[in-house]
């Protein structure tokens, strides 16, 4: 039986969210580890990452990780008609919260889609088939057609379901790769 999406997100959402702080730090270092570890980053110039939210897996050291290693960094900004485009940062960029919530560049340049090597995908959960269920708004359905870039995304393990789980759309974008964090376990006496 396919499960909507709107209940799939909730019950992805209440998955991070049960995730401790302490959780969110060594999954951070494990996700940083193995992303750079990857032939594709490896050989990548320049790295599409979000600036994670509360709810997300955190990515504040990847893009530190990268910008020490000399990768060219861009992350999203919303563009009007609920669309976005990619901007470059450096450790001197300065933010500014979107209306969504979402820290967003200021001052920054706009990067065009084919110049994107590696695309940093985020998402609440993901099938087997790398189908990926977003936040709901499409913006990256709508972006990833215009890049060539690899799509990689990371999941934590509670939020990778069977294929067929629930209805693909036609606008929906599979991911290239999905890297599963397994995470720590907590500690039982």
């Amino acid at each position: 039986m396919m499960i909507d999406k709107e209940t799939l997100r909730k019950q992805f959402r209440g998955n991070l969210a049960t995730l401790s702080d302490i959780q969110r730090i060594v999954m951070m270092q494990e996700m940083t580890k193995l992303v750079t570890a990857h032939p594709r980053w490896q050989t990548a110039q320049t790295v599409a990452v979000t600036l994670s939210q509360d709810e997300e897996l955190p990515t504040q050291l990847l893009i530190h990780t990268a910008l020490i290693q000399g990768k060219r960094v861009v992350v999203p900004k919303v563009a009007p008609k609920r669309q976005m485009d990619f901007y470059q940062v450096t450790t001197s960029t300065e933010y500014a919260r979107h209306r969504f919530g979402m820290l967003e560049p200021i001052d920054a340049p706009i990067v065009m889609p084919n110049e994107i090597d590696l695309l940093i995908v985020p998402g609440l959960g993901y099938d087997e088939a790398q189908q990926r269920i977003g936040f709901g708004g499409g913006y990256y359905d709508r972006y990833l057609p215009r890049t060539t870039g690899y799509k990689l995304a990371l999941a934590i393990e509670q939020n990778i379901v069977p294929a067929g789980t629930w209805a693909v759309e036609e606008t929906d974008v599979a991911m290239d790769e999905v890297i599963v964090i397994r995470g720590p376990r907590e500690q039982t006496s």
